[in-house]
């Protein structure tokens, strides 16, 4: 039975304006999916980028389940009630949803990258150097390519596709990436990108590797940090969070935080200087 990990993130709980997710507003969140977990969940985690909470589920109840909707409603409903009760920032975006589903390799791999703010496109750039350029995945030479999806339903295989992709990325959002159409690589939405790791796709470090050279968005430049710090406190600055996991029966080993690195330093001194400008 094919494994779903679905990902939910909303702006609520923030304490200090919109640094970051009050402690207790996660551990509530927290509770709610626990509870779940032997019966409509395998797994779960919740974590948070900015003042998003993340809710992430793992189970195999298919990519749209009202079961795991429902269950997401409630994590939403305890920990909104204690953002009311401490009167925290509760902002009126619309939740991120997006998620995988697919059948366990032997050894299966995953990162979750979580930004601090983004606009539609936000990913394009990333999953273009991660799944579709050779200079920046080297594996990518041993490869046949991959089916991008945009959000307007656009699909695009690589490499023959690569231009027609590109121009079509200036204006719209990819959500997708997959090595054909029952095997998913990638789901991106809002402020959330998921991606599979390690053959046949790219490897956790060259998924990585991608934010080690610097990188400007529309919302501002790209700091890769650690989870701890993952507040938004610049003007200008855009932190990024990956979080490396390992999947196995449905069960979560992780996760490691893989910007904590100082593999990274050079790209987080850049954003600095860029941001003062």
């Amino acid at each position: 039975m094919a494994t779903t990990i679905s990902v939910c993130a909303l702006p609520l709980g923030g304490v200090a304006g919109s640094v970051t997710v009050f402690p207790d507003v996660l551990q509530k969140a927290s509770k709610v999916l626990k509870e779940a977990e032997g019966t409509v969940l395998t797994d779960s985690l919740v974590t948070h980028i900015a003042d998003w909470l993340v809710l992430v589920m793992v189970h195999q109840e298919g990519g749209a389940s009202p079961v795991i909707a429902a269950l997401k409603d409630a994590a939403v409903k305890a920990a909104t009630e204690t953002s009311e009760k401490r009167r925290l920032l509760i902002r009126d975006d619309m939740p991120v949803l997006t998620g995988l589903s697919f059948t366990e390799r032997e050894s299966e791999a995953f990162v979750l990258f979580l930004a601090g703010a983004a606009t539609p496109q936000f990913w394009n750039p990333v999953l273009l150097a991660q799944f579709a350029n050779p200079f920046t995945t080297a594996s990518l030479a041993d490869k046949t390519g991959f089916v991008f999806c945009t959000e307007d339903a656009s699909m695009f295989q690589t490499p023959q596709d690569l231009h027609r992709l590109i121009t079509a990325a200036k204006t719209s959002a990819i959500i997708g990436v997959a090595a054909d159409a029952d095997t998913p690589a990638a789901a991106a939405a809002g402020v959330v990108m998921l991606a599979r790791a390690e053959t046949p796709y790219p490897s956790t470090s060259e998924l990585c590797g991608v934010f080690a050279r610097p990188k400007v968005s529309p919302d501002g430049v790209l700091m890769p940090v650690s989870l701890c710090d993952g507040g938004n406190v610049a003007s200008g600055i855009v932190p990024v969070v990956a979080l490396g996991f390992s999947v196995a029966n449905g069960k979560l080993s992780g996760p490691v935080d893989l910007f904590d690195n100082p593999a990274f330093a050079a790209a987080r001194i850049f954003a600095g200087k860029i941001s003062c400008r």
